[in-house]
């Protein structure tokens, strides 16, 4: 499969400017690369070439070319198993628990938030 599509224009976006158009469907396309898609003339509308600030008319053909930041998001990374032994020192470690507020005495050496080569931290235990 290709990946190009062939978009028919609604009433909603009637009158809109094609770069607009693209925003508002493709929010994750930016607007160097969209420029860059309609100079090589990759995007067309009913078959021509266009340019960003064409007005679309309902019922105009849109082709869109296939674009990266259209595909489904990538799953969440999978976070590290805690050790049971820290996770119970952990809780041993909070001072002051309520709906609002969580008191941690943090000990030592333990990173509060992941980063390179930090397989074991705070947020993750939590």
């Amino acid at each position: 499969m290709s990946g190009v599509q062939a978009v028919q224009v609604g009433p909603e976006d009637n009158d809109l400017r094609l770069d607009r158009w693209f925003k508002r469907h493709f929010p994750d396309l930016s607007h160097a690369r969209l420029e860059k898609l309609l100079r090589i003339g990759q995007v067309r509308v009913d078959g021509g070439r266009a340019r960003a600030g064409l007005r679309l008319a309902a019922g105009q053909t849109i082709r869109v070319p296939p674009i990266p930041g259209a595909a489904p998001p990538k799953p969440p990374p999978r976070h590290p198993r805690v050790d049971p032994e820290a996770a119970a020192a952990l809780r041993g470690a909070v001072l002051h628990r309520d709906d609002d507020v969580l008191a941690i005495n943090k000990p030592p050496g333990l990173a509060v938030q992941g980063g390179s080569r930090i397989t074991q931290h705070l947020d993750a235990m939590l």
